[in-house]
């Protein structure tokens, strides 16, 4: 009987996808929150000098963009890919950021119709993420050809402990598939190593890990996301209507703003009640849902009418996120 198996390609899909993307896109909001704010409080400098130049931050922007790109062709193995998620969404909201310039014929760069563009392109990129990857699960074969792709660094003695551990994972998910107690025993002989940065950057950014984990195990963590999440949500609508009310705003931001608040309140909402029905597991992941949609929504359309709320909602959003998917993540590495 023949194989129903799509046929093979050159791309293997990694685990760590759609991780990396929501690292890509909300470091792209991030950037565009704070640069707008940042611009806001110094006045819009020109920079360039007198000599009628501008050095638009589109610029800088693709320079990050080029270097994320560069980590991904010069270096073997996973390694790179979370810093170039990073940079690479540093350098595209930079990028986007200035997207008023490019779809109007004076440059505005105050466009307000620009916060949609902006919308509509990150948050296709997590729902295309999420989609590709609910679509058709990873099979066996791709789990080891990952736990194979995490033992290049282990032969270059590039490979922290924690990383090897979750290898051995994905390993131990890959059914009876002949290669994977071969890699298992070379993933146990190879020896680990430290993370090539600096030992004091290393130590903070796990204390910090630490401490959301601790946070995010927590009997209250549960409650306490939700119900921030659904006062955030009635929060930014309240003053969205007081500053519509004093100020003519543009249709497209206010419902942008009503549309954010709208699927983050019910997302919110649900997750509290699936905790009863369905569990920890599954209201932490309609919480997170419901963060994505402040974050990629709300924020972005909010940043029309109030810089100030924006930049704090992102970074009650930010925080919310980071207990969430520590949870997550507590929930993945627990044996089933």
């Amino acid at each position: 009987m023949p194989s129903r198996r799509p046929p093979p390609v050159d791309f293997v899909r990694s685990p760590q996808a759609v991780q990396h993307l929501t690292t890509f896109v909300v470091a792209a909001v991030t950037t565009v929150l704070l640069t707008r704010t940042l611009l806001a409080l110094t006045g819009y400098p020109q920079i360039g000098g007198g000599a009628g130049l501008h050095i638009a931050h589109v610029l800088p922007g693709g320079l990050l963009m080029l270097v994320a790109l560069l980590l991904q062709l010069a270096y073997l193995g996973p390694g790179p890919r979370p810093v170039a998620s990073v940079l690479g969404g540093v350098g595209f909201g930079l990028f986007i950021d200035e997207v008023g310039k490019f779809v109007t014929t004076d440059n505005d760069y105050f466009y307000e119709p620009a916060a949609a563009i902006m919308y509509g392109v990150l948050a296709g990129v997590v729902v295309a993420g999420h989609a590709w990857r609910r679509r058709r699960p990873l099979d066996a074969d791709e789990r080891v050809a990952a736990a194979a792709h995490a033992l290049v660094d282990g032969l270059a003695g590039r490979l922290p402990a924690h990383r090897r551990d979750e290898a051995l994972r994905m390993l131990g998910k890959a059914g009876s598939s002949p290669a994977a107690a071969e890699l298992r025993s070379l993933l146990l002989d190879v020896p680990t190593s430290s993370p090539g940065v600096p030992h004091h950057v290393q130590r903070a950014w796990r204390g910090v890990a630490a401490r959301f984990e601790r946070w995010s195990s927590a009997w209250w963590a549960l409650p306490l996301v939700g119900v921030l999440l659904a006062g955030q949500a009635v929060l930014s609508t309240l003053v969205l209507l007081e500053v519509w009310s004093r100020r003519d705003l543009y249709d497209v931001s206010v419902a942008g703003v009503l549309l954010g608040t709208g699927v983050s309140l019910l997302l919110a909402v649900a997750g509290l009640v699936q905790a009863r029905r369905r569990g920890r597991r599954a209201a932490m992941e309609s919480f997170q849902r419901s963060a994505l949609a402040s974050l990629l929504i709300t924020q972005v359309f909010l940043f029309v009418s109030s810089q100030l709320l924006a930049t704090a909602g992102l970074v009650v959003d930010l925080a919310l996120l980071g207990l969430v998917n520590s949870d997550l993540a507590r929930h993945r590495r627990a044996p089933r």
